[in-house]
């Protein structure tokens, strides 16, 4: 669905208020001049925020629809809801219904609206204090054998990051970056940037495709896998009280290191935010101390400086996908905010741990 007429047209077709009105236990109906879409791929999926009304009050709702043949990261997501969600609901919008349209072929869930945070408040470094301890019950639910309790409830192909495919996949990534670094010397406009660092990242690279076993041995959970703030949600965002975070966007999810999450959560923030980095050594030491304190509430202890870990995972995941990304986005002459901090922050952090 591309237009607000199709979903319109399709909601009548498919008597969509009356099954609304069966999840919300009382007669509903759609507002049909209050559809918002707030994301929109051809290929892939549009996600559409609606408004049901029972006669006096209203019900925001999002109306995602997956278009077949499903990916995998849509597959993680719907199993998410229809198998994981009584594990997970906590964290997770209501789900009020899900549906094949085989005849458009195309999957329909609907879910609570519940309020991003972008838009309710600017985001400053203590926020992330609000945000962290709900992140650290949910990867504690399945940390390490935790998970085995839950098995019969995520009955999920999930990836995993410490498989024989994500090696693969890794060490495809290593050889593109590889290239594209070469490609980058011979560049006019790039060769300055990635020269002075380029011996060193290339002799990093070549310790790979795992670069820090410590982080797997640290122990592995369920990952949101995009934690970035466009996908945490509060329904009441402000400076007093706890927030009661939720997450969207599930197609992620995967079993792997619990610091990728925080990778996301902090670290990326940072780069992105110049205006957080004169200070990022003090907004990164609290968070991660504040996670390990979380972790420690639910019986999880960390063998490692959880510092050194949070930098480690940070390395991983940049040097095994993400900086390839961002040369080749450079290289076809796109602007890449990350590229000099990710070149940066490999040489230095890696000759801090140990790579170089």
């Amino acid at each position: 669905m591309n237009h607000i007429e199709e979903v319109v047209l399709h909601w009548q077709q498919f008597k969509w208020d009356k099954k609304l009105s069966k999840a919300f236990g009382k007669s509903v109906y759609l507002i049909h001049d209050q559809i918002e879409n707030l994301k929109n791929s051809r290929e892939k999926t549009s996600i559409w925020k609606l408004v049901m009304t029972d006669g006096s009050k209203y019900i925001p709702i999002v109306l995602k629809i997956f278009k077949l043949p499903l990916n995998e990261n849509h597959m993680v997501e719907i199993n998410m809801y229809t198998k994981a969600y009584p594990v997970y609901h906590e964290y997770m919008p209501k789900l009020y219904w899900l549906e094949p349209n085989e005849s458009s072929k195309e999957i329909w869930m609907v879910t609570e609206f519940v309020k991003p945070l972008r838009g309710q408040i600017k985001l400053a470094p203590h926020h992330l204090e609000l945000i962290i301890p709900t992140i650290a019950k949910f990867h504690a639910q399945t940390f390490g054998n935790r998970s085995l309790q839950h098995s019969d409830l995520i009955d999920i192909s999930l990836p995993q990051f410490d498989s024989a495919d994500k090696r693969k996949e890794t060490m495809e990534y290593l050889e593109k970056t590889r290239k594209y670094l070469d490609q980058a010397m011979v560049d006019p406009i790039l060769k300055e940037l990635v020269e002075p660092k380029y011996d060193a990242i290339q002799k990093i690279l070549n310790k790979g495709p795992l670069f820090f076993p410590e982080i797997i041995e640290a122990g592995q959970c369920l990952i949101h896998g995009d934690l970035h703030v466009h996908n945490i949600c509060c329904k009441n965002a402000s400076d007093d009280g706890d927030w009661d975070i939720q997450l969207i966007d599930w197609e992620s999810v995967k079993y792997a290191p619990c610091w990728y999450d925080l990778v996301i959560l902090v670290e990326l923030l940072i780069d992105f935010r110049w205006d957080w980095q004169k200070r990022e050594d003090e907004i990164r030491t609290r968070c991660v101390r504040l996670y390990a304190e979380e972790m420690e509430k639910h019986g999880i202890l960390f063998n490692e400086d959880p510092l050194s870990l949070l930098k480690k995972a940070y390395l991983q995941r940049t040097l095994e996908k993400k900086l390839a990304k961002h040369l080749q986005r450079a290289l076809n002459g796109k602007k890449s905010a990350l590229l000099k901090r990710y070149l940066e922050k490999v040489v230095v952090w890696g000759e801090e741990l140990g790579l170089v």
